[in-house]
């Protein structure tokens, strides 16, 4: 919908320069801008509204209809001089044409939301990408940036002005802290460019809000159809990231690995191959010194000599608390076989905390 004050503002501005008296009503008689007056008796405009004409002259008031019978207002245009008519007439069609922007604004958000929630048939995304001249078969991207802490109309301000306006852009937020940017992909733009331009977007709003940003990014889409699955993507990937990739802040759903494959466990599943690991032992009662430790030794491939010199521990320290969670939970880390049963638990008791603080919300 337009705004009152876009109408406001534009009707001080044909006053000032027509130097006549102009207000617009809606068809209740109430009057949403410009200089209020007195309006006819409501029987009389009760009556021009409902009649076929565009225009109808009372005295040195001309009264215009501006938009169509169901969304339209009534201009009130109030002047002694002979240029009233031709005068209030401009105003009326030009407040008709801002009206068409703002709709037509609407209609591609409106769109676009539908298409992402997969709201549309495939015969209505052909009509509607004709209408707004976006090739249907064109490669298309989709990222979803999240702001923790801030909101979604600041992030898509930032977006809109790091992005150079293309016709087959689209930034619109989908809810309090989440925007959507479906991208139109050149002949020349590869995966990595969208990945690329993710660490952008995520960097720059993050230091201009001072907010954690993380940006998550779906398959390409080859045809408008795909949007949807694609944004679909993108939302499970910053969800199986919020759970296994915390410190990330540009995911994709490409490059989820084992993450993917563990959310999409269920439940009994995973509590059976938990308490085949751990027993009836909490691995979240885990000390945090030996954890680093576990998790260090494993980026160093099982290295006991880099791992001991990056953690500046002696190799005896480091061999000792590898022992002592042998001991606990009965898996020897120094094996690779035991270090990955180790590492996926882990991931599966992550996730099981997290549905568990997810059911509380």
């Amino acid at each position: 919908m337009i705004s009152n004050r876009l109408f406001q503002d534009c009707l001080e501005d044909f006053s000032n320069i027509m130097r006549m008296s102009m207000a617009l009503y809606d068809r209740n008689r109430t009057c949403v801008a410009g200089e209020e007056e007195t309006l006819p008796q409501e029987d009389v405009f009760d009556t021009f509204c409902d009649s076929p004409a565009d225009m109808q002259a009372l005295g040195n008031r001309y009264l215009f209809k501006v938009g169509d019978d169901d969304t339209g207002y009534v201009l009130s245009v109030s002047g002694g001089s002979k240029d009233a008519y031709p005068m209030g007439q401009l105003a009326a069609r030009q407040l008709e044409r801002i009206m068409e922007i703002g709709y037509s604004r609407e209609d591609r958000n409106q769109f676009i939301h539908n298409l992402l929630l997969d709201n549309l048939m495939p015969i209505d995304i052909v009509a509607h990408s004709r209408q707004m001249h976006l090739g249907p078969e064109c490669r298309w991207a989709v990222l979803v940036v999240e702001g923790v802490g801030c909101d979604a109309y600041d992030v898509q301000m930032i977006l809109k002005n790091i992005m150079p306006s293309r016709n087959g852009d689209f930034i619109t937020p989908m809810d309090e802290n989440c925007v959507v940017v479906v991208r139109m992909l050149e002949e020349r733009e590869s995966f990595q460019d969208i990945v690329e331009l993710a660490h952008v977007l995520s960097d720059t709003a993050s230091s201009e809000t001072l907010c954690k940003i993380r940006t998550a990014c779906g398959t390409i889409a080859p045809s408008l159809k795909e949007v949807s699955r694609s944004y679909k993507e993108a939302r499970l990937a910053l969800e199986v990231a919020e759970i296994f990739y915390s410190s990330q802040t540009v995911v994709t759903y490409e490059e989820l690995g084992i993450g993917r494959l563990i959310y999409q466990l269920p439940t009994p599943l995973c509590e059976m191959f938990l308490k085949e690991v751990f027993g009836d032992y909490d691995p979240t009662n885990l000390e945090d010194e030996i954890l680093a430790t576990v998790y260090q030794f494993m980026e160093n491939s099982l290295n006991l000599s880099e791992t001991s010199r990056q953690l500046f521990v002696h190799r005896n320290t480091l061999v000792y608390r590898l022992e002592k969670l042998q001991k606990t939970i009965g898996l020897d880390i120094r094996q690779f076989e035991d270090a990955m049963t180790f590492k996926i638990a882990m991931m599966v008791s992550d996730y099981m905390n997290y549905l568990k603080t997810k059911n509380k919300r």
